[in-house]
């Protein structure tokens, strides 16, 4: 082969190498996608399966990584459930019946929501939810922050 072929392929792969990273990188990796594509969806942010909860959680933890989990099932059997904490969302996985529910809410919403369960554990979400460190991802601002 000539040198210019070798260039129109080496081009070619350099391309089509590009397009795969982006398409990799900027996928959506969204909680809320994944889970409505996975579970029966019962409402607006509810979505239900007929494993236990831990199983669930399980799943959307492979697929999903969260920045933490609590799981108070075990103090708390049935009044308990595992709730996975991501940058913007807030997952809970809760018994219901002989299966789950499973919810999905915006970090605020889901912090509120569920503070009893996981207040002791993570810090209040920032107005844009968390960090990849699981900490506030606004702090403020203004005269005398950060002091």
């Amino acid at each position: 082969m000539n040198r210019k072929y070798w260039t129109i392929g080496a081009v070619s792969v350099s391309i089509v190498a590009v397009i795969v990273l982006v398409t990799v990188v900027t996928r959506d990796k969204s909680p809320e996608k994944w889970i409505s594509g996975k579970y029966k969806r019962v409402s607006s942010d509810t979505y239900r399966s007929p494993k236990k909860p831990a199983d669930v959680a399980r799943e959307i933890r492979k697929e999903l990584k969260p920045i933490d989990r609590v799981n108070d099932m075990a103090t708390l059997g049935n009044r308990g459930g595992v709730f996975l904490r991501y940058p913007k969302h807030v997952v809970a996985v809760l018994p219901y019946g002989v299966g789950s529910r499973i919810t999905v809410d915006s970090a605020s919403r889901g912090y509120s929501r569920y503070h009893t369960h996981v207040g002791g554990h993570w810090s209040t979400p920032g107005s844009n939810g968390w960090n990849s460190r699981g900490s506030a991802s606004f702090r403020g601002g203004g005269p005398g922050s950060g002091k």
